[in-house]
This record gives C-alpha cells, structure tokens and sequence, in this order.
C-alpha cells in the first residue's frame, strides 16, 4: 500500500480550528470563503474519511483549489502534517470520482518526457525552436489559461551521466536535476555545477532518474509516485555519493520527506557559504522571491539566500515586503485554476515592482517561470533570474 492511503484520521484531528492558517494561504485571499483554506478543507477531508459526508464534486473542488504551497503547515501552531493528509483525500477522489483528464495529461507528460523517446523530442523540440526570435512563447491551454512559456533546450538532458570534479574535493553531490532543468533551464542546471564546482564539491549526475514525483503526490495519484520513486531510487544507487544536491524546492522536498534517504538533501545555495567565493556584481538591484517549498517543505532558513546575495559586490539588495508570499504557480494548479492563479500572481508581482529592482531572483524554476510570465503580463521591466544563473554570471575568476 501506498503510504498515503494509511493516514490516520488523528492527523486531521489535530488541528484545532484556531484560523491560523488563513492569514498566509494564498487562495483565501482570492476567494473568501471557508472552504478556500486548510482549516476549511481539512474540516471537509475529515468528515469524508469518518463517512460523515458523501464525497462529491463540490468538496473535490475546494480540495483541487488547494496550491500546496504548505505556508499552513509553516504556520500551524499544532504542527498540522496538512500535505499527508490532502494527498490522502486527493486519492480518494482519484479512486472514486475519477482523475480530471487535463492533470492526468499534465502528469503523464512528465513521465513520457523522461523516456527515451520523450528526451529525443525535447531535444528536437528545442533545436526547432531555437530558430525562433522570443525567448517565451505565449502558450494557451484548454482550462483556459494562457501563459509564457520557455523554449525547450536543444541541450535537454545534456548533464546526465556525467560526473564534474573539483579541483579539491570537500564532498561528492549527486545532483538531481528536476523535470525543468532538464527540459527547459539546462543552462542553469550548467551553472549549478559550475557554482558547486568552485566551492569545491564533486558533482555526480544520474544518467536515468526521472521525475520527483511530487506532482503526482500532490495530486493523490500515489501509484505513479512510489512508481517514479522506486525507478529513481535504484538508479540513485549505482551511484557512489555524500549527499544531494537540488535546485528546484519541490524536488528537494520530495527527497527529503517521502523517499526515505539516509543522505541530506541540499539546496544548492547551502553549499555556496564558502569565503572563497567571490561575486562582483554590475551596479543592478535585485530582490527575491522565496519559494514555498523552500521552506515549508525543505525547511531552509531564509537566512541562506540572502546571506549569498549581500555577499555580491555592487549590487543593491531589496527585500520585498511579501517575499516568501506564493507566486501563484504550483504546477499544475496555475492551468488547471487559472483565475485564481493570475489573481495570486498579479499580488506578487506588484510587490515585487514595488521594490523597484532591476532583478528578481528565485531559487525555483517553477517560480522563475511563473514570475516571468507575470513579468510579461504585467510590464514590468524587471529581470527574472534563477539565482544559479545570477550567481554564476557574477562569479569572479580565482587569481
């Protein structure tokens, strides 16, 4: 069995009711009703569990505008394990409402493009379209979403299988990738290795993992999960290592919560403490956005980012008034609730304008795809960067 399916109803039962919640969830903000946040659907996944209530379309409904940013679970003074406990009741509906058609598409997509005949059409998909001028390309979808999308890298999949050794070795990383550093942002998955390189480390990339399975988690659909679990396990295995290393939250939260490992989990910025390491920066402002999962699932102290950017010479840092507030992705939420996304989004975005910074930084591919979607939309002006590529762009070359 699936360790979702064997959540006890005491874990919906700890919580007791207090709103805690409602101050940080981004979708309360939007929509204003009880329902809209996890005090409300936690109420609503109990009652189906106990057999209090039938499960219908509606509740599947306020479970389904759930983001599973976790910012509940960051606040929740009762230590709430709110994600358990969605995924459990998203599973349920899965198994006795049936799967909606355009998610399972969008998670079927992340396994077939993690074959081998999906990396070869990625990989054509990319020298195709680098012919074309823009770097986004505006991208509608059947819920009626309609967003910029990146171009897929004609150098999809290009690091894996190969180890990239330091010149003094402190550790050996095995870099997981993640689905849209393989796929979109190979470049940055290049100057993760290139960053963790000067610091000293060893990095190992695995020829055959596939995705996290985090999006499928998230969603209920737990057989996929311990499916792509499994396969990247045994892969991980063939695979002499210290520790982990990612760049993508929701990767890294994965690893580290639901795969069982005996290895830490990373983020790539943890490992950048090092006094050697010297960043000259260009005479820009920058700001950040701090992704959710980053804290609430890996919980890494937002401490580590911006301890990294004060260390970049000539470069002005502007904290957001709401930097760790949801960017209003999520995956697969952002196109199948569209509305409420942009409305999420367009919040960020304009407390991110208002820092008045040339640059906006995030830690997150995911979150750097949504905010320079937003970006866009909005007009902003602002620059978005995953922190990787900013750093690396900045690194001054050892005398």
């Amino acid at each position: 069995m699936e360790k979702a399916v064997e959540i006890p109803i005491d874990l919906a039962q700890k919580c007791v009711k207090c709103g805690l919640c409602k101050s940080v969830c981004p979708t309360y903000s939007v929509n204003q009703e009880e329902g809209s946040f996890a005090r409300g659907r936690l109420a609503l996944a109990q009652m189906v569990i106990e057999g209090e209530m039938p499960l219908t379309n509606e509740v599947a409904k306020q479970w389904d505008e759930c983001a599973m940013c976790r910012r509940c679970e960051w606040i929740c003074p009762n230590d709430v394990h709110y994600k358990e406990i969605l995924v459990y009741a998203k599973h349920m509906q899965k198994e006795e409402l049936g799967a909606d058609i355009v998610k399972s598409a969008g998670l079927k997509s992340l396994e077939l493009m993690q074959t081998k005949a999906g990396r070869k059409l990625v990989k054509l998909a990319g020298r195709i379209m680098s012919l074309l001028p823009m770097d986004e390309i505006k991208t509608p979808f059947p819920t009626g979403a309609v967003k910029f999308m990146p171009k897929p890298t004609s150098k999809a999949f290009g690091l894996r299988g190969k180890v990239f050794k330091a010149e003094e070795e402190k550790a050996k990383l095995l870099f997981f990738t993640g689905c849209m550093i393989d796929a979109f942002y190979g470049k940055t998955g290049e100057n993760v290795v290139k960053l963790l390189n000067r610091a000293g480390y060893t990095v190992v990339v695995p020829e055959d993992i596939r995705c996290c399975g985090a999006p499928h988690y998230y969603s209920g659909n737990t057989e996929a999960f311990e499916r792509l679990k499994d396969h990247n396990l045994k892969e991980m295995q063939k695979y002499d290592y210290d520790a982990i290393v990612v760049a993508c939250p929701t990767c890294g939260g994965a690893l580290q919560e639901d795969y069982g490992i005996n290895k830490k989990v990373y983020d790539f910025t943890e490992l950048l403490q090092d006094k050697r390491l010297r960043f000259a920066g260009k005479g820009e402002s920058i700001t950040f956005h701090v992704p959710c999962h980053s804290y609430s699932a890996m919980k890494v102290k937002d401490e580590v980012f911006y301890s990294v950017m004060n260390s970049v010479e000539n470069a002005q840092l502007k904290k957001a008034q709401k930097d760790k507030s949801c960017c209003g992705f999520a995956g697969l939420f952002s196109i199948t609730n569209p509305k409420m996304s942009d409305q999420i989004q367009k919040e960020k975005i304009e407390d991110l304008a208002s820092t008045g910074a040339n640059i906006v930084l995030s830690t997150c591919p995911g979150c750097v795809l949504n905010l320079k979607d937003g970006s866009i939309k909005h007009k902003t002006g602002q620059e978005v960067m995953h922190l990787a590529d900013y750093l690396a762009e900045r690194l001054v070359d050892e005398v």
